[in-house]
């Protein structure tokens, strides 16, 4: 059961501290234009939508083997909270963050179209719930120690 937390709890870490620098991403290339944004943004989100989807998925399968383990217990009901928003952290990433982000992979970073400049806002807009999130898990977790 240890084995279980501490691997849930790293994987929730991990996924927190990339939402911290995706929320950082955005905050200091706000000022650059859309090219310079994309050249960031592009290679990150190609590497995170390899990346994210098992982490998240065994995140998921740790805070529910945590609740299984102590079902019936405050220690359970905080495992499966962390799975739930885990759960909502999917749901907003598959239907409002994919899109922006498949859209904003098919620019050229060279040559962006103005229209882009909108989803860039709109990415920066949703973001940060996502790492609220991220975060609410990770705290969560630490908390069912």
């Amino acid at each position: 059961m240890n084995l279980l937390w501490v691997i849930g709890t790293v994987l929730a870490g991990l996924n927190a501290g990339i939402l911290v620098s995706g929320l950082l991403e955005g905050f200091y290339l706000r000022e650059v234009g859309l090219s310079a944004y994309l050249q960031m943004h592009q290679p990150r989100d190609a590497l995170f939508r390899r990346m994210m989807p098992p982490l998240l998925l065994a995140l998921m399968a740790c805070c529910l083997g945590l609740f299984a383990l102590t079902f019936g217990t405050g220690r359970g009901w905080l495992a499966l909270l962390a799975f739930a928003v885990v759960l909502a952290d999917v749901l907003v990433t598959v239907r409002l963050m994919v899109p922006l982000n498949l859209a904003l992979q098919g620019y050229d970073a060279r040559q962006p179209p103005p229209e882009g400049e909108q989803l860039r806002r709109r990415w920066s807009d949703l973001h940060p719930l996502r790492t609220v999130l991220g975060g609410l898990a990770f705290v969560l977790l630490l908390l069912w120690r």
